[in-house]
Protein backbone atom coordinates (compact mmCIF):
# COMPACT_ATOMS: atom_id res chain seq x y z
CA UNK A 1 0.00 0.00 0.00
CA UNK A 2 2.89 2.42 0.82
CA UNK A 3 4.57 1.69 -2.49
CA UNK A 4 1.31 2.29 -4.37
CA UNK A 5 0.82 5.69 -2.69
CA UNK A 6 4.40 6.65 -3.40
CA UNK A 7 3.97 5.80 -7.07
CA UNK A 8 0.86 7.90 -7.34
CA UNK A 9 2.64 10.93 -5.78
CA UNK A 10 5.58 10.57 -8.12
CA UNK A 11 3.24 10.34 -11.11
CA UNK A 12 1.35 13.46 -10.06
CA UNK A 13 4.56 15.37 -9.42
CA UNK A 14 5.99 14.37 -12.76
CA UNK A 15 2.90 15.51 -14.67
CA UNK A 16 2.91 18.85 -12.88
CA UNK A 17 6.57 19.47 -13.64
CA UNK A 18 6.06 18.49 -17.23
CA UNK A 19 3.13 20.85 -17.72
CA UNK A 20 4.91 23.75 -16.01
CA UNK A 21 8.14 23.39 -17.92
CA UNK A 22 9.04 26.35 -20.27
CA UNK A 23 10.09 23.83 -22.83
CA UNK A 24 6.46 22.81 -23.16
CA UNK A 25 5.86 25.67 -25.60
CA UNK A 26 9.02 25.12 -27.62
CA UNK A 27 8.68 23.81 -31.14
CA UNK A 28 11.70 21.50 -31.02
CA UNK A 29 12.12 18.36 -28.85
CA UNK A 30 13.65 18.89 -25.45
CA UNK A 31 15.71 16.09 -23.77
CA UNK A 32 14.25 17.02 -20.41
CA UNK A 33 10.71 16.45 -21.69
CA UNK A 34 11.63 13.06 -23.11
CA UNK A 35 13.20 12.07 -19.78
CA UNK A 36 10.06 13.09 -17.90
CA UNK A 37 7.88 11.11 -20.32
CA UNK A 38 9.94 8.00 -19.74
CA UNK A 39 9.70 8.48 -15.99
CA UNK A 40 5.92 8.95 -16.17
CA UNK A 41 5.54 5.76 -18.22
CA UNK A 42 7.64 3.80 -15.74
CA UNK A 43 5.60 5.12 -12.82
CA UNK A 44 2.34 4.26 -14.59
CA UNK A 45 3.57 0.71 -15.19
CA UNK A 46 4.53 0.37 -11.54
CA UNK A 47 1.08 1.53 -10.42
CA UNK A 48 -0.66 -0.98 -12.70
CA UNK A 49 1.53 -3.81 -11.39
CA UNK A 50 0.74 -2.93 -7.78
CA UNK A 51 -2.98 -2.86 -8.57
CA UNK A 52 -2.81 -6.31 -10.17
CA UNK A 53 -0.92 -7.81 -7.24
CA UNK A 54 -3.45 -6.43 -4.79
CA UNK A 55 -6.39 -7.80 -6.75
CA UNK A 56 -4.91 -11.29 -7.29
CA UNK A 57 -5.95 -13.93 -4.68
CA UNK A 58 -3.20 -15.29 -2.41
CA UNK A 59 -1.99 -18.73 -3.51
CA UNK A 60 -3.44 -21.61 -1.45
CA UNK A 61 -1.24 -24.25 0.10
CA UNK A 62 -2.70 -27.56 -0.98
CA UNK A 63 -2.95 -30.39 1.49
CA UNK A 64 -1.61 -33.77 0.38
CA UNK A 65 -3.79 -36.88 0.71
CA UNK A 66 -2.00 -40.21 0.50
CA UNK A 67 -3.47 -43.72 0.43
CA UNK A 68 -1.07 -46.27 1.89
CA UNK A 69 -3.39 -48.15 2.02
CA UNK A 70 -5.76 -45.89 4.02
CA UNK A 71 -6.15 -42.10 3.81
CA UNK A 72 -3.42 -39.99 5.37
CA UNK A 73 -3.75 -36.22 5.36
CA UNK A 74 -0.61 -34.07 5.49
CA UNK A 75 -0.42 -30.27 5.39
CA UNK A 76 1.68 -28.61 2.69
CA UNK A 77 4.32 -27.58 5.21
CA UNK A 78 4.24 -31.12 6.72
CA UNK A 79 3.66 -29.68 10.17
CA UNK A 80 0.30 -31.48 10.62
CA UNK A 81 -0.91 -34.94 9.69
CA UNK A 82 -3.65 -37.45 10.47
CA UNK A 83 -3.70 -41.12 9.57
CA UNK A 84 -6.26 -43.87 10.12
CA UNK A 85 -4.84 -47.09 11.55
CA UNK A 86 -6.13 -50.50 12.57
CA UNK A 87 -5.88 -54.27 12.34
CA UNK A 88 -8.13 -57.32 12.19
CA UNK A 89 -6.88 -60.79 13.14
CA UNK A 90 -9.06 -63.89 12.86
CA UNK A 91 -7.76 -67.13 14.44
CA UNK A 92 -8.85 -70.73 13.97
CA UNK A 93 -7.50 -73.61 16.09
CA UNK A 94 -7.96 -77.35 16.58
CA UNK A 95 -6.51 -79.27 19.55
CA UNK A 96 -5.45 -82.88 19.96
CA UNK A 97 -4.75 -84.03 23.54
CA UNK A 98 -2.04 -86.63 23.90
CA UNK A 99 -2.06 -86.80 27.70
CA UNK A 100 -4.44 -85.43 30.29
CA UNK A 101 -8.15 -84.91 30.78
CA UNK A 102 -8.39 -81.33 29.56
CA UNK A 103 -11.07 -80.85 26.88
CA UNK A 104 -9.94 -77.93 24.69
CA UNK A 105 -12.37 -75.86 22.69
CA UNK A 106 -11.87 -76.00 18.93
CA UNK A 107 -13.12 -73.11 16.89
CA UNK A 108 -12.49 -69.53 15.89
CA UNK A 109 -11.78 -66.25 17.64
CA UNK A 110 -11.57 -62.63 16.63
CA UNK A 111 -8.18 -62.14 18.24
CA UNK A 112 -7.87 -58.41 17.55
CA UNK A 113 -10.06 -55.75 15.96
CA UNK A 114 -8.45 -52.36 16.46
CA UNK A 115 -9.24 -48.92 15.12
CA UNK A 116 -7.37 -45.71 15.76
CA UNK A 117 -5.71 -42.55 14.52
CA UNK A 118 -2.26 -41.04 14.79
CA UNK A 119 -0.49 -38.01 13.39
CA UNK A 120 1.62 -34.90 14.01
CA UNK A 121 1.00 -31.46 15.47
CA UNK A 122 3.31 -28.51 14.76
CA UNK A 123 6.03 -30.89 13.49
CA UNK A 124 7.51 -31.77 16.90
CA UNK A 125 4.40 -33.27 18.51
CA UNK A 126 2.82 -36.64 17.72
CA UNK A 127 -0.29 -38.39 19.01
CA UNK A 128 -2.00 -41.77 18.85
CA UNK A 129 -5.32 -43.19 20.00
CA UNK A 130 -6.21 -46.83 19.35
CA UNK A 131 -8.83 -49.13 20.86
CA UNK A 132 -9.72 -52.81 20.48
CA UNK A 133 -13.29 -54.11 20.33
CA UNK A 134 -12.38 -57.83 20.14
CA UNK A 135 -13.04 -59.91 23.25
CA UNK A 136 -9.97 -62.03 22.56
CA UNK A 137 -7.68 -59.10 23.32
CA UNK A 138 -9.50 -57.70 26.34
CA UNK A 139 -7.30 -56.69 29.25
CA UNK A 140 -9.72 -57.10 32.14
CA UNK A 141 -12.62 -59.27 33.27
CA UNK A 142 -15.19 -56.51 33.69
CA UNK A 143 -17.02 -57.29 30.47
CA UNK A 144 -16.12 -53.97 28.90
CA UNK A 145 -16.58 -54.02 25.14
CA UNK A 146 -13.87 -51.43 24.51
CA UNK A 147 -10.22 -51.90 25.39
CA UNK A 148 -7.96 -48.87 25.01
CA UNK A 149 -4.46 -49.68 23.80
CA UNK A 150 -2.37 -46.63 22.87
CA UNK A 151 -3.54 -43.22 24.07
CA UNK A 152 -0.60 -40.84 24.23
CA UNK A 153 1.04 -37.63 23.11
CA UNK A 154 4.71 -37.49 22.16
CA UNK A 155 7.32 -34.75 21.87
CA UNK A 156 10.33 -35.16 19.56
CA UNK A 157 11.64 -31.60 19.28
CA UNK A 158 15.01 -32.36 20.88
CA UNK A 159 17.88 -34.10 19.06
CA UNK A 160 17.77 -37.89 19.47
CA UNK A 161 15.23 -37.64 22.34
CA UNK A 162 11.56 -38.66 22.34
CA UNK A 163 9.29 -38.09 25.34
CA UNK A 164 5.96 -39.95 25.56
CA UNK A 165 3.12 -39.37 28.03
CA UNK A 166 -0.10 -41.37 28.30
CA UNK A 167 -0.90 -45.03 27.83
CA UNK A 168 1.82 -46.80 25.85
CA UNK A 169 4.01 -49.88 26.08
CA UNK A 170 6.58 -50.14 28.83
CA UNK A 171 10.14 -50.58 27.47
CA UNK A 172 10.43 -54.30 28.25
CA UNK A 173 11.07 -57.30 26.03
CA UNK A 174 11.74 -57.67 22.32
CA UNK A 175 8.69 -59.87 21.70
CA UNK A 176 6.43 -57.67 23.82
CA UNK A 177 7.49 -54.44 22.13
CA UNK A 178 7.13 -55.86 18.62
CA UNK A 179 3.65 -55.16 17.24
CA UNK A 180 1.38 -58.17 16.78
CA UNK A 181 1.25 -57.25 13.08
CA UNK A 182 4.97 -58.07 12.82
CA UNK A 183 5.31 -61.16 15.04
CA UNK A 184 6.71 -64.29 13.41
CA UNK A 185 4.30 -66.57 15.31
CA UNK A 186 0.63 -66.26 16.25
CA UNK A 187 1.41 -65.55 19.90
CA UNK A 188 4.35 -64.28 21.88
CA UNK A 189 6.40 -66.86 23.78
CA UNK A 190 4.99 -68.01 27.12
CA UNK A 191 7.67 -66.32 29.22
CA UNK A 192 6.83 -62.96 27.65
CA UNK A 193 3.09 -63.36 28.23
CA UNK A 194 3.61 -64.60 31.79
CA UNK A 195 5.97 -61.87 33.01
CA UNK A 196 5.05 -58.89 30.82
CA UNK A 197 1.31 -59.30 30.38
CA UNK A 198 -0.64 -56.15 31.31
CA UNK A 199 -3.27 -58.00 33.33
CA UNK A 200 -0.81 -58.61 36.16
CA UNK A 201 0.57 -55.06 35.73
CA UNK A 202 4.00 -56.35 34.68
CA UNK A 203 4.47 -54.66 31.33
CA UNK A 204 2.86 -53.91 27.98
CA UNK A 205 0.30 -51.04 27.72
CA UNK A 206 0.28 -48.81 30.81
CA UNK A 207 -0.29 -45.21 31.80
CA UNK A 208 3.01 -43.45 32.29
CA UNK A 209 5.78 -41.16 31.11
CA UNK A 210 8.91 -42.36 29.33
CA UNK A 211 11.91 -40.92 27.51
CA UNK A 212 13.90 -42.60 24.73
CA UNK A 213 17.34 -41.44 23.65
CA UNK A 214 18.57 -43.08 20.44
CA UNK A 215 21.74 -42.85 18.39
CA UNK A 216 22.60 -44.74 15.21
CA UNK A 217 23.55 -48.03 16.89
CA UNK A 218 22.21 -47.77 20.45
CA UNK A 219 19.20 -46.62 22.44
CA UNK A 220 18.21 -46.12 26.06
CA UNK A 221 14.59 -45.89 27.29
CA UNK A 222 13.35 -45.29 30.83
CA UNK A 223 10.03 -44.38 32.39
CA UNK A 224 7.65 -44.54 35.31
CA UNK A 225 4.33 -46.30 34.79
CA UNK A 226 1.12 -46.93 36.69
CA UNK A 227 -1.29 -49.61 35.54
CA UNK A 228 -3.31 -50.32 32.43
CA UNK A 229 -6.48 -48.24 32.08
CA UNK A 230 -8.59 -51.40 32.24
CA UNK A 231 -7.36 -52.26 35.74
CA UNK A 232 -6.57 -48.82 37.19
CA UNK A 233 -8.40 -48.37 40.45
CA UNK A 234 -10.06 -51.78 40.18
CA UNK A 235 -11.87 -53.03 43.30
CA UNK A 236 -11.10 -49.75 45.04
CA UNK A 237 -7.42 -50.67 45.41
CA UNK A 238 -4.54 -48.22 45.26
CA UNK A 239 -2.82 -48.25 41.90
CA UNK A 240 0.46 -50.09 41.51
CA UNK A 241 3.44 -48.37 39.92
CA UNK A 242 6.94 -49.14 38.73
CA UNK A 243 10.15 -48.02 37.09
CA UNK A 244 10.94 -49.57 33.69
CA UNK A 245 13.94 -49.41 31.37
CA UNK A 246 15.55 -50.91 28.28
CA UNK A 247 18.91 -50.56 26.53
CA UNK A 248 19.76 -51.84 23.04
CA UNK A 249 22.79 -51.89 20.79
CA UNK A 250 22.94 -52.82 17.10
CA UNK A 251 26.62 -53.19 16.16
CA UNK A 252 25.75 -54.63 12.73
CA UNK A 253 22.81 -53.48 10.61
CA UNK A 254 23.42 -53.69 6.86
CA UNK A 255 21.30 -54.68 3.89
CA UNK A 256 22.30 -58.30 4.50
CA UNK A 257 23.43 -58.77 8.13
CA UNK A 258 22.00 -57.80 11.52
CA UNK A 259 23.09 -58.17 15.13
CA UNK A 260 20.87 -56.81 17.91
CA UNK A 261 21.49 -57.06 21.65
CA UNK A 262 19.28 -55.75 24.41
CA UNK A 263 18.49 -55.85 28.12
CA UNK A 264 15.39 -54.61 29.93
CA UNK A 265 13.92 -54.69 33.40
CA UNK A 266 11.56 -53.18 35.93
CA UNK A 267 10.75 -52.87 39.62
CA UNK A 268 7.07 -52.65 40.50
CA UNK A 269 5.03 -52.12 43.62
CA UNK A 270 1.79 -54.13 43.67
CA UNK A 271 -0.25 -51.27 45.15
CA UNK A 272 -3.44 -51.91 47.05
CA UNK A 273 -4.03 -55.30 45.46
CA UNK A 274 -0.92 -56.73 47.19
CA UNK A 275 -0.98 -59.73 44.85
CA UNK A 276 0.58 -60.74 41.58
CA UNK A 277 -0.19 -63.57 39.17
CA UNK A 278 1.77 -65.29 36.39
CA UNK A 279 0.63 -67.81 33.81
CA UNK A 280 -0.04 -68.54 30.15
CA UNK A 281 -1.89 -70.65 27.61
CA UNK A 282 -0.18 -73.07 25.20
CA UNK A 283 0.79 -70.16 22.88
CA UNK A 284 -2.64 -70.35 21.19
CA UNK A 285 -5.58 -68.21 22.36
CA UNK A 286 -8.72 -69.83 20.86
CA UNK A 287 -9.05 -71.87 24.08
CA UNK A 288 -8.56 -69.41 26.92
CA UNK A 289 -7.47 -71.81 29.69
CA UNK A 290 -4.10 -71.26 31.37
CA UNK A 291 -2.21 -74.55 31.62
CA UNK A 292 0.44 -73.00 33.89
CA UNK A 293 -0.75 -70.52 36.50
CA UNK A 294 0.50 -69.36 39.91
CA UNK A 295 -2.95 -67.95 40.75
CA UNK A 296 -2.86 -64.81 42.90
CA UNK A 297 0.07 -64.85 45.30
CA UNK A 298 0.68 -62.33 48.08
CA UNK A 299 3.35 -59.81 47.06
CA UNK A 300 4.65 -56.40 48.06
CA UNK A 301 6.77 -55.84 44.94
CA UNK A 302 8.43 -57.73 42.13
CA UNK A 303 11.22 -57.29 39.60
CA UNK A 304 11.97 -58.47 36.10
CA UNK A 305 15.29 -58.69 34.24
CA UNK A 306 15.57 -59.99 30.68
CA UNK A 307 18.02 -60.22 27.82
CA UNK A 308 17.39 -60.40 24.07
CA UNK A 309 19.35 -61.10 20.90
CA UNK A 310 18.80 -61.18 17.13
CA UNK A 311 21.24 -62.44 14.53
CA UNK A 312 20.37 -62.38 10.85
CA UNK A 313 22.19 -62.98 7.59
CA UNK A 314 20.33 -62.68 4.32
CA UNK A 315 17.03 -64.61 4.53
CA UNK A 316 18.06 -66.51 7.72
CA UNK A 317 17.66 -65.30 11.29
CA UNK A 318 17.94 -66.39 14.93
CA UNK A 319 16.14 -64.69 17.80
CA UNK A 320 16.03 -65.39 21.52
CA UNK A 321 15.11 -64.01 24.93
CA UNK A 322 15.50 -65.03 28.56
CA UNK A 323 13.85 -63.42 31.57
CA UNK A 324 13.61 -63.89 35.33
CA UNK A 325 11.02 -62.49 37.73
CA UNK A 326 11.59 -62.26 41.48
CA UNK A 327 8.74 -61.62 43.94
CA UNK A 328 9.23 -59.87 47.27
CA UNK A 329 6.53 -61.30 49.53
CA UNK A 330 5.12 -60.09 52.87
CA UNK A 331 6.46 -61.26 56.21
CA UNK A 332 5.73 -64.93 56.78
CA UNK A 333 6.04 -65.88 53.08
CA UNK A 334 9.22 -67.01 51.35
CA UNK A 335 10.33 -64.90 48.38
CA UNK A 336 10.05 -66.73 45.05
CA UNK A 337 11.59 -66.47 41.57
CA UNK A 338 10.44 -67.74 38.18
CA UNK A 339 12.14 -67.82 34.80
CA UNK A 340 11.66 -68.66 31.13
CA UNK A 341 12.75 -67.92 27.61
CA UNK A 342 12.73 -68.99 23.99
CA UNK A 343 14.90 -69.39 20.92
CA UNK A 344 13.48 -69.02 17.40
CA UNK A 345 14.82 -69.40 13.88
CA UNK A 346 13.40 -68.48 10.50
CA UNK A 347 14.09 -68.61 6.78
CA UNK A 348 12.47 -66.48 4.10
CA UNK A 349 12.06 -68.86 1.17
CA UNK A 350 11.58 -65.93 -1.22
CA UNK A 351 14.78 -64.15 -0.17
CA UNK A 352 13.50 -61.31 2.04
CA UNK A 353 15.48 -60.05 5.03
CA UNK A 354 14.18 -59.91 8.60
CA UNK A 355 12.60 -56.43 8.91
CA UNK A 356 14.09 -54.43 11.77
CA UNK A 357 13.51 -50.85 12.89
CA UNK A 358 14.11 -48.89 16.10
CA UNK A 359 15.02 -51.93 18.19
CA UNK A 360 12.05 -54.15 17.25
CA UNK A 361 10.83 -56.19 14.28
CA UNK A 362 9.18 -54.09 11.59
CA UNK A 363 6.73 -54.56 8.74
CA UNK A 364 7.81 -57.04 6.06
CA UNK A 365 7.61 -55.86 2.46
CA UNK A 366 7.69 -58.77 -0.01
CA UNK A 367 10.00 -58.48 -2.99
CA UNK A 368 6.96 -59.14 -5.14
CA UNK A 369 3.42 -58.75 -3.84
CA UNK A 370 0.94 -61.51 -4.60
CA UNK A 371 -0.83 -60.84 -7.89
CA UNK A 372 -2.34 -63.32 -10.33
CA UNK A 373 -2.21 -60.62 -12.98
CA UNK A 374 1.47 -59.74 -12.54
CA UNK A 375 2.73 -63.15 -11.47
CA UNK A 376 3.90 -62.25 -7.96
CA UNK A 377 3.61 -64.80 -5.14
CA UNK A 378 4.27 -62.63 -2.08
CA UNK A 379 6.77 -63.69 0.60
CA UNK A 380 7.00 -67.13 2.20
CA UNK A 381 8.66 -67.92 5.52
CA UNK A 382 9.47 -71.06 7.51
CA UNK A 383 9.99 -70.64 11.26
CA UNK A 384 10.51 -72.71 14.40
CA UNK A 385 10.55 -71.85 18.11
CA UNK A 386 11.29 -73.63 21.37
CA UNK A 387 10.07 -71.97 24.56
CA UNK A 388 10.00 -72.87 28.23
CA UNK A 389 8.48 -71.41 31.40
CA UNK A 390 9.05 -72.43 35.02
CA UNK A 391 6.57 -71.14 37.61
CA UNK A 392 7.49 -73.53 40.45
CA UNK A 393 9.38 -72.21 43.48
CA UNK A 394 9.00 -72.83 47.20
CA UNK A 395 5.32 -73.26 48.06
CA UNK A 396 4.14 -71.69 44.79
CA UNK A 397 3.45 -74.45 42.25
CA UNK A 398 2.40 -72.66 39.10
CA UNK A 399 3.69 -75.39 36.81
CA UNK A 400 6.17 -75.82 34.00
CA UNK A 401 5.70 -75.76 30.24
CA UNK A 402 7.71 -76.59 27.16
CA UNK A 403 6.41 -75.68 23.71
CA UNK A 404 7.74 -76.38 20.23
CA UNK A 405 6.18 -74.40 17.38
CA UNK A 406 6.58 -74.85 13.65
CA UNK A 407 5.28 -72.08 11.42
CA UNK A 408 4.64 -71.38 7.76
CA UNK A 409 3.80 -67.76 6.96
CA UNK A 410 2.58 -66.19 3.74
CA UNK A 411 2.79 -62.43 3.25
CA UNK A 412 0.55 -61.54 0.31
CA UNK A 413 1.67 -57.91 0.59
CA UNK A 414 2.82 -55.61 3.42
CA UNK A 415 -0.72 -55.45 4.84
CA UNK A 416 -2.21 -58.94 4.39
CA UNK A 417 -0.74 -62.17 5.72
CA UNK A 418 -1.73 -65.72 6.65
CA UNK A 419 0.05 -67.67 9.44
CA UNK A 420 0.01 -71.44 10.06
CA UNK A 421 1.32 -72.72 13.44
CA UNK A 422 1.66 -76.24 14.80
CA UNK A 423 2.28 -76.03 18.55
CA UNK A 424 3.31 -79.14 20.49
CA UNK A 425 2.87 -78.33 24.17
CA UNK A 426 3.98 -80.27 27.25
CA UNK A 427 2.91 -78.95 30.64
CA UNK A 428 2.92 -80.14 34.24
CA UNK A 429 1.24 -78.42 37.15
CA UNK A 430 0.96 -79.84 40.66
CA UNK A 431 1.55 -83.36 39.36
CA UNK A 432 -1.02 -83.12 36.54
CA UNK A 433 0.36 -83.41 33.01
CA UNK A 434 -1.38 -81.92 29.98
CA UNK A 435 0.29 -82.59 26.64
CA UNK A 436 -1.07 -82.08 23.17
CA UNK A 437 -0.93 -80.43 19.79
CA UNK A 438 -2.59 -77.27 18.55
CA UNK A 439 -3.06 -76.53 14.86
CA UNK A 440 -3.82 -72.86 14.38
CA UNK A 441 -4.10 -70.33 11.58
CA UNK A 442 -4.49 -66.57 11.45
CA UNK A 443 -5.79 -64.30 8.71
CA UNK A 444 -4.48 -60.81 9.44
CA UNK A 445 -5.09 -57.46 7.80
CA UNK A 446 -3.54 -54.25 9.09
CA UNK A 447 -3.26 -50.67 7.90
Amino acid sequence: MIQQTRARLLLTTGLTLFAASPAFADNGPDPRIEALERQIEALRSEVETLKAEKAAPAPRQAEAVKFSPVPQWTSADKAFSLKLRGRVELDTAFFDVRRGARDFNNGTELRRARLGIDGKLFTDWAYRLEADVAAGSRDDSSGSELDVKDAYIQYAGLPHLTITAGQHKTPNGLDQLTSSTNLTFLERASFSEAFLDRRNAGGDFKLGVSARYAQDIWSLTAGIFGENTAVTGSAGADEGYGFHGRATVTPVNTDRNLIHLGVSGFWRNTGGRETVRFGDRPEVRVDNARLVDTAAIAADSYTFLGGEVIGASGPLFLQGEYGRTSVNRPSGFANVSFDGGYVAAGWFLTGERLPYKDGVLGRLEPKRNFSLKDGGWGAWQLAARYSRLDLDDEAVRGGRSKNVTLGLNWYANPYVRVLFNWVRFDTERQGVETDGDAFATRLAVNW
